[in-house]
């Protein structure tokens, strides 16, 4: 019950946000201490801190936290979601189990707040935490997972900066790209202008994410009961957007789930838990990692 009231307090919190983005906090926000989740014949690591540089090419990304194993699962979570029993953490230990010994779970530090300078934490971290890796463990298959919240810093990590959520264009009260700012007049975060090395983005096996804000209803990597004329409730992605990750990625969003399918209900968004799609999600994941790992 506690975590299907979380995952239904992640979809108020995105209904909210649709009205008033521009009224979101400082930058200045820290991230929460958190807890780390894991299973048996995984290692469990923290995500490290950001640390820029010049070029991505010749960048010191910092201590990626990397352990050398095969294979690294990556979890943002959503919106207030406690780290040691969200969403992903049974998809996490799912594919773990597939592969004993040779899994490193790690949970993203980032806000995972009601702020939109939340979203551009995780992506800053989460980038530099895959380049970083790249640069340290060069041989560690990654698969990141991602829900609510957690799922536009896991997809806005895939694309060009100017196509994130927190870019540097202006936000309208409804969600949409205005290009004159929000009701309030008051212009979103500049977005993270960081960006995978082409080794970092060769070493994602799959992307699994849950109740996307920036969901298109029309991708073809898209999974659920969704409805294919609604879109996500935030600036939805564009259609060639992900394209180049599209054989590496499960999408799922719910029928009327609020957060991936505009007008729908808020209690939606905790069907994740119950309709089979945290086994679906590990078993994509799974497949793509028995493929490329052979």
């Amino acid at each position: 019950m506690r975590r299907v009231a979380a995952a239904v307090c992640a979809a108020m919190t995105v209904a909210a946000m649709i009205v008033s983005l521009g009224a979101c906090g400082s930058s200045n926000d820290s991230a929460e201490s958190e807890g780390r989740s894991g299973s048996a014949g995984s290692s469990v690591s923290s995500s490290p801190s950001t640390a820029p540089s010049e070029t991505k090419s010749s960048r010191d990304w910092g201590d990626s936290g990397c352990t050398g194993q095969a294979i690294r699962v990556i979890m943002a979570r959503g919106t207030g979601e406690d780290a040691n029993s969200g969403l992903l953490n049974p998809v996490a230990a799912k594919i773990a189990a597939a592969f004993a010994g040779k899994t490193q779970i790690t949970s993203l530090d980032y806000p995972a707040k009601f702020d939109v300078s939340s979203v551009n934490a995780g992506v800053a971290r989460l980038v530099a935490m895959l380049n970083g890796q790249a640069q340290q463990c060069p041989s560690q298959q990654t698969v990141l997972l991602g829900f609510s919240q957690g799922a536009i810093v896991t997809g806005d990590v895939l694309v060009a900066p100017a196509d994130r959520f927190a870019s540097s264009d202006l936000v309208g009260a409804a969600g949409t790209s205005t290009g004159t700012g929000n009701s309030t007049g008051t212009p979103t975060v500049a977005a993270n202008t960081d960006e995978l090395t082409d080794r970092a983005a060769r070493n994602i096996a799959a992307v699994v994410m849950y109740g996307d804000p920036r969901f298109n209803g029309k991708a073809s990597y898209n999974r659920g009961t969704f409805d294919k004329a609604l879109d996500g409730s935030f600036l939805p992605r564009g259609d060639d957007d992900l394209a180049p990750y599209a054989d590496r990625i499960a999408d799922f969003c719910a029928a009327r789930d609020l957060v991936c399918q505009q007008g729908g209900t808020e209690s939606a968004h905790a069907q994740y838990f119950t309709d089979g799609s945290q086994t679906e999600g590990a078993r994509f994941a799974i497949d793509r990692l028995r493929k490329v790992l052979g």
